[in-house]
C-alpha cells in the first residue's frame, strides 16, 4: 500500500508530536541528576545551610532523594532522605485542601463569608473564603512587632482568631491582592469550626493517613519526634557558623505555616494532588485558577499555590519559611515531575530553587 504525501505529512506529525511528549515527560537523566548533586554540595559548603535534603519525584518511579549535611550541629548528626524539617507556608496547600473536601461535603461553600463562622470579626460580613484562600481578603498579615510575645508563649485558636481581628485591613476585601498569612490561619480555624476536630486532626485522617504520609503533620513543640532536623539561622558576625533559631510555638502558624514533613512526603502528596487522589476534578480547578482582581494581570496565586512560570515554563509550586527553616515544593507539569528543596537554614534555599529548576528545564544544561 502506498501512502499519500497528505498521510505521510500526517504520520511525521504524529512521530514528532509523540516525541515531543516523550521529551517533555523525560526521566531524570544522569547528568541533571549530577548537576543538582553539584549545586547542592556548593550550598552546604559555602556554609549557606547546615543541611539540606533535595528529591525528585516522578509519576510511576521511585524518587531520587539525596541528603547533605547536617540536621543537627551540636551532635553532629547527619541528614538523611527521611530527615523531618517544618516547612512554613507549604502548609497553604493542605489548609486549602482540607476546605475544599470540607466544600465537597457539602458542608461549607467557598462563598460563605467569615462572618458566618466567627460573627464578631470586624467587616466578617465582606470576606469570603475564596477570598482568604486567594489572598484577596485584605486582612492584614502577621506576624509582626505585636506577634513578638505570642510567638514564644503560645495562644488558643479563638484568642489568635480575636488577635487578627485587631489588626486591620490593608485594602477593601476584593479589591487587591497581597499575601497574607493571617487568610491562612482563619482557613485553619474554620476547618475547625465545620469540622469539629482540630485542623491538626482533620488533616491526619482526611489527607496524611490516606495518603500513607507517616511522617507529615501538623506540628506540635512538645511531640518527640525521630529524625527531626533542628533550626538554624547563619550568622551574621562570622561565616560560615550558625546560631540556633528562635522559639516559634506551633499554636501560632496553624494553617498558615506549622507542618512538618520529608522529601518523599512530599512528593507522595504532590503527585497525588495532580494526579486526581484528593479532590474532584471541580475542586483541583478551583485550586489551580489565578485569582481574579479588577485591573490587575499580574497576580499568579491560586488557592494554596504559586501558579507562576518560571524560566518560560509553566509551574505549580510554594515556598515555605519559618524560624530555622526554609523550603521548596514545586510541580513541574511538563514533565510530570516534583522537586523539592528542603533545609534546616532560615533563608537556606537562596538562588537554589532558581539553578535546579534550571537544569530541569535545561536552560543550565552543559
Amino acid at each position: 500500500m502506498v501512502m499519500s504525501a497528505a498521510a505521510w505529512l500526517r504520520a511525521l506529525f504524529l512521530i514528532a508530536w509523540l516525541g515531543a511528549i516523550a521529551q517533555a515527560q523525560a526521566a531524570l537523566q544522569p547528568a541533571e541528576d549530577a548537576a543538582l548533586d553539584v549545586l547542592a554540595k556548593e550550598a552546604v559548603s559555602k556554609g549557606q545551610t547546615a543541611g539540606l535534603v533535595v528529591a525528585v519525584g516522578e509519576v510511576g518511579r521511585p524518587p531520587v532523594v539525596h541528603s547533605y549535611g547536617l540536621a543537627n550541629l551540636e551532635w553532629q548528626a547527619q541528614s538523611t532522605p527521611d530527615t523531618v524539617f517544618r516547612v512554613g507556608s507549604i502548609t497553604k496547600q493542605f489548609a486549602s485542601a482540607c476546605i475544599l473536601l470540607l466544600a465537597e461535603q457539602k458542608k461549607l461553600t467557598l462563598d460563605d463569608k467569615l462572618s458566618k463562622y466567627f460573627p464578631d470579626y470586624p467587616r466578617g460580613d465582606e470576606v469570603t473564603i475564596r477570598q482568604l484562600l486567594n489572598h484577596t481578603s485584605g486582612v492584614h498579615s502577621y506576624p509582626g512587632r505585636s506577634e513578638a510575645t505570642i510567638v514564644r508563649s503560645g495562644i488558643s485558636v479563638a484568642d489568635m482568631v480575636k488577635h487578627l481581628g485587631g489588626l486591620g485591613y490593608d485594602f477593601d476585601p476584593g479589591s487587591n491582592w497581597d499575601y497574607s498569612n493571617s487568610n491562612y490561619f482563619l482557613i485553619g480555624a474554620i476547618v475547625e469550626k465545620v469540622s469539629g476536630q482540630t485542623f491538626r486532626d482533620f488533616a491526619k485522617q482526611r489527607l496524611f493517613q490516606p495518603l500513607g504520609l507517616a511522617h507529615t503533620a501538623v506540628d506540635l513543640n512538645q511531640d518527640v519526634v525521630s529524625h527531626r532536623a533542628t533550626g538554624y539561622e547563619r550568622d551574621r558576625a562570622k561565616s560560615g557558623t550558625y546560631v540556633n533559631a528562635v522559639y516559634s510555638d506551633m499554636s501560632v502558624p496553624g494553617g498558615a505555616g506549622a507542618l512538618r514533613s520529608t522529601a518523599p512526603d512530599l512528593i507522595k502528596w504532590t503527585e497525588a494532588l495532580h494526579g486526581g487522589r484528593v479532590l474532584s476534578a471541580a475542586s483541583y480547578k478551583e485550586m489551580t485558577t489565578v485569582a481574579r482582581v479588577p485591573g490587575k494581570d499580574d497576580v499568579y496565586y491560586g488557592l494554596g499555590l504559586w501558579l507562576k512560570p518560571e524560566q518560560g515554563h509553566p509551574l505549580i509550586s510554594h515556598n515555605g519559611g519559618i524560624d530555622g527553616f526554609e523550603s521548596n515544593l514545586v510541580y513541574l507539569p511538563e514533565r510530570k515531575m516534583t522537586l523539592v528543596i528542603l533545609t534546616n537554614t532560615q533563608n537556606g534555599t537562596g538562588e537554589l530553587r532558581a539553578k535546579m529548576l534550571g537544569v530541569l528545564f535545561g536552560s543550565a544544561r552543559e
